[in-house]
């Protein structure tokens, strides 16, 4: 009876939902933009040079710029429709167990997972970014203190640079010879391809290079950063990899706890499962596991310069 309950209201909102022309994009656009404020062009510009935007859930604009530099631009639109579709599992999950007050907790639970999973792979992107950054800078950084030529420099150690950066360098060398002989605009486009906060230091330093050629002594002193950002990076999360895991096993256990509490104590599951007020303690619960799982994420991303983690 209960599963006829359930796909009569599925039927009769996408009735609603057809009779009043509303379609799931649409439903997307309440979902995820309601409660969140839209990117500004300061936040835009903040992103674009490698600085990370603030807040869990305004971090649109940033998702949408590492997926467009990885080559998977489209990924963020299938994400928010498996979003929904996780959304709705959760709260139909919910009600299977005739928990109401679950369903908001299970919904938004499972619909945050391909978010998780995106900034997961995001955070990966960014730590390769850096170390691909740092060795791209050292030596390009020692050709050029030989050479004082900024192109020559690019180009004799491009079979060097490696994705995601070597298509940048390059587009940068067909720029300054083919296209425009200014090579200091060159370099302004290629900072703004690159969103990362040192890079755009050394780029700036770069520049004031084509007037004061004394200013590339400064360079080394750049390139170091990526150095120190890698060292204060291993360092933090060998720190937290203990507390980390310890928070993962907490939450395992509590969740394994209430099938457990069936071969234990079958008048406890009964009263934990079918009356209100263990519905509400399994609701309490979920809401803690899920606060404690967002700040899991939001402690292991990776960490920029002269900044909070991405």
């Amino acid at each position: 009876m209960q599963w006829i309950n359930i796909v009569c209201f599925v039927l009769l909102c996408a009735g609603m939902f057809a009779l009043f022309g509303v379609g799931p994009g649409e439903m997307l656009d309440v979902l995820f933009r309601s409660g969140q404020k839209r990117a500004t062009l300061s936040d835009e510009l903040n992103v674009l040079r490698g600085m990370p935007a603030k807040g869990f859930f305004n971090q649109e604009y940033e998702i949408k710029q590492i997926l467009k530099d990885t080559g998977r631009i489209g990924r963020y639109e299938a994400v928010k429709r498996i979003s929904l579709i996780l959304f709705a599992v959760g709260a139909v999950l919910a009600l299977l167990i005739n928990n109401v007050y679950m369903v908001p907790i299970l919904g938004i639970g499972f619909s945050l997972l391909p978010m998780w999973y995106l900034r997961s792979t995001a955070g990966s992107y960014k730590k390769h970014l850096n170390e691909e950054l740092e060795t791209t800078i050292s030596v390009i950084t020692t050709s050029y203190l030989r050479t004082e030529d900024l192109i020559r420099s690019v180009k004799e150690n491009l079979p060097y640079i490696n994705e995601p950066v070597k298509v940048n360098f390059e587009t940068f060398v067909y720029e300054a010879e083919l296209i425009n002989a200014n090579t200091t605009s060159a370099i302004n486009s290629l900072k703004m391809k690159i969103p990362n906060q040192v890079f755009h230091e050394w780029a700036n330093i770069l520049i004031q290079c084509q007037s004061d050629r004394s200013m590339k002594n400064t360079l080394p002193t750049v390139a170091q950063k990526f150095s120190d950002i890698r060292v204060v990076q291993s360092e933090l999360e060998a720190m937290m990899q203990g507390p980390r895991r310890e928070a993962i096993t907490m939450v395992l256990l509590v969740i394994a706890n209430i099938p457990l509490l069936y071969f234990l104590n079958k008048d406890w599951f009964h009263t934990l499962i079918f009356t209100t007020p263990g519905k509400i303690a399994l609701a309490i619960c979920g809401t803690i596991i899920l606060y404690s799982l967002t700040q899991i994420m939001r402690l292991s991303r990776p960490m920029e310069y002269g900044g909070d983690a991405v």
